[in-house]
């Protein structure tokens, strides 16, 4: 070889080494390869596909957080939702306790004061009966004190003091278990219905062997100071079944005429016991049947006040 040879193969590898071929990454091919393989991207293009990358990934990214942000918040609005339809719903429930609670409550008053009515009324019976009792006590306490005293005279009289005190004190002792037994029979029994009426309890009755209508059958037991027989008990309705007449029917104090369906007592108490008979009531008819009767079975029917039917009347000892 020719120094001139060499001193130009020198320069070539100098040239070579100074200035990459076109084709040639700057990072070198083969890495490239390695980082992406199969991808061969220009030197100048690589900066502004990884800002276009990065972008594209922020706004992926933002766009998932605002579809979770959305689903979440339909979420909590249909959970805020159901909450507020529950409230609704108990304050409804609570609202119709109260209600219910309010009617039962009123109802309770109502029948306490018919009750307490009813009371007073039979305690003003038993004073006036104690009344009697005491008067009559008094007068036979008199008598029998007279009594007492010609009976000691003359056992004085007789020096006979001892046995003297002794029958006393029978005689008091006597006495008083009279008085208590007299005390007793004024509870119980009250006096002597008017001619005609029936006894039962402390009430009397009255049954009629006429007819008229449920209204003139009212005014007929008012001016006797009564009124047309209620039923508050079962022996009470026995009692009146046993003095119907076979084949009759009686009215009695019982009515739907102020309002249909509503039936009532006369004197506006409502039905606290009720025998109607099967079916019954009906309310048939072209007028309708607005007033109750009882049969001899003890069984109640409605039928147009305007009939004339027996009636029963109802009053207090």
């Amino acid at each position: 070889m020719q120094p001139g040879d060499a001193l130009e193969e020198l320069e070539l590898g100098e040239q070579e080494q100074e200035a990459p071929k076109g084709g040639e990454h700057p990072l070198g091919n083969a890495l490239w390869d390695r980082l992406i393989p199969g991808i061969s991207i220009p030197p100048a293009l690589l900066p502004d596909r990884a800002i276009a990358l990065l972008s594209v990934l922020l706004a992926l990214s933002f766009v998932l957080l605002m579809a979770l942000s959305i689903v979440n918040f339909r979420r909590v609005s249909m959970a805020w939702e159901a909450l507020e339809e529950a409230r609704m719903r108990d304050e409804s429930s609570h609202t119709a306790a109260w209600l219910n609670l309010s009617q039962v409550q009123h109802a309770l008053d109502k029948q306490l004061s018919k009750e307490a009515k009813a009371v007073r009324i039979q305690l003003l019976n038993v004073s006036q009966e104690v009344e009697k009792m005491q008067g009559r006590m008094a007068q036979c306490e008199a008598g029998c004190g007279k009594e007492l005293l010609g009976r000691l005279q003359d056992l004085e009289a007789r020096n006979a003091l001892e046995p003297v005190l002794q029958q006393l004190e029978e005689v008091k002792r006597e006495l008083s278990v009279v008085l208590e037994e007299s005390r007793g029979l004024s509870r119980i029994l009250c006096p002597t219905c008017p001619p005609g009426w029936l006894q039962f309890a402390r009430t009397c009755y009255f049954f009629s062997s006429t007819t008229k209508s449920w209204l003139e059958a009212k005014e007929f037991c008012g001016d006797l100071n009564g009124h047309l027989a209620t039923v508050s008990s079962e022996q009470e309705n026995k009692f009146l079944a046993n003095h119907v007449m076979e084949n009759r029917i009686f009215w009695l104090g019982l009515t739907d005429s102020s309002r249909e369906g509503h039936w009532q007592w006369e004197d506006g108490s409502s039905l606290s016991v009720s025998f109607w008979n099967s079916g019954e009531p009906n309310n048939v008819g072209e007028h309708g049947e607005d007033c109750a009767t009882i049969f001899s079975n003890g069984r109640w029917n409605d039928v147009s006040c305007s009939n004339k039917e027996a009636w029963i009347c109802e009053r207090s000892c």
